[in-house]
């Protein structure tokens, strides 16, 4: 789901209030505004995952979902500046120099383009953030089980859902 007019990125200071407000449920013209899309967009796609809640608002972690799926992480990371600690610290970007096959490469550019992705409400834009959630799915549960004592990773894997199921 896109918006047929240019997304605006949400600002800092609703970026920050909605990070740090979590337990709550949240209005549909709030997350229209976080997300760029209209609140009719955000009525429509809540009513077809059936999430959206008496009163137009959704939980917090619906909510927060959409914000990852909806803009690169790169891009809320520079909106929010020295509040990005408000985002688990393992979610903090780390540049990588990796040398692999031009094919892989290649191949993974293309399937970002290609490859349905059912889980998400937006394709990413960026190919890191495809990346991101190609190898986020690749983890294996016997992995992410054995880091549940590791406090960074387990707040980045799970969030925003929190253990929840989703």
């Amino acid at each position: 789901m896109m918006a047929q007019l240019p997304r605006i990125p949400p600002t800092h200071d609703m970026l920050k209030r909605f990070l740090r407000d979590r337990q709550r449920s949240v209005p549909a013209d709030e997350v229209a505004e976080l997300l760029g899309w209209s609140r009719a967009e955000v009525i429509r796609q809540a009513s077809m995952q059936g999430v959206l809640m008496r009163g137009s608002v959704l939980q917090w972690s619906t909510a927060a979902g959409w914000l990852l799926d909806s803009w690169p992480l790169r891009l809320l990371f520079d909106i929010l500046g020295h509040d990005g600690t408000l985002l688990p610290h393992g979610l903090q970007l780390l540049p990588v120099q990796w040398e692999l096959p031009a094919y892989l490469v290649h191949g993974l550019r293309i399937q970002s383009q290609l490859e349905e992705l059912p889980h998400r409400v937006v394709r990413p834009t960026e190919f890191s953030d495809y990346l991101w959630d190609f190898l986020h799915r690749a983890l294996d549960i016997d992995t992410a089980e054995h880091l549940k004592a590791d406090p960074d990773f387990t707040a980045a894997y799970e969030f925003p859902y929190g253990g929840e199921d989703g």
